[in-house]
């Protein structure tokens, strides 16, 4: 598995998601993947997601990893702007057309 920070990301657009380092996940793959995984479902998810957790994540299922983005901001309201963040991230996803699994 792979583990990346929210502040990793440098753009999140249709394909999928890039990351600072080049790195691309791209969302059609993870739908094969969760579709694979979840044969009767039919539907347009991504990854996996848990607000409750510390920290909290987004967990994408690629052919070959696991890429799991985590919510570590530091700081004085830290807690509450992850939360922010998270929920905004979710919108983002969702305004492009794909889905997410609650775990929480």
């Amino acid at each position: 598995m792979i583990i990346k920070s929210i502040s990793q990301i440098a753009k999140i657009d249709t394909n999928g998601i890039t990351f600072d380092d080049g790195k691309i996940l791209r969302f059609l793959e993870c739908v094969e993947t969760f579709q694979s995984l979840y044969p009767n479902s039919n539907t347009t998810c991504v990854a996996e997601r848990d607000i409750t957790a510390k920290p909290p994540f987004f967990e994408f299922f690629t052919a070959d990893e696991h890429i799991k983005i985590i919510f570590d901001g530091k700081g004085l309201f830290s807690k509450s702007k992850n939360r922010k963040v998270f929920h905004d991230f979710q919108k983002q996803i969702l305004g492009l057309g794909f889905r997410t699994y609650d775990l929480s």
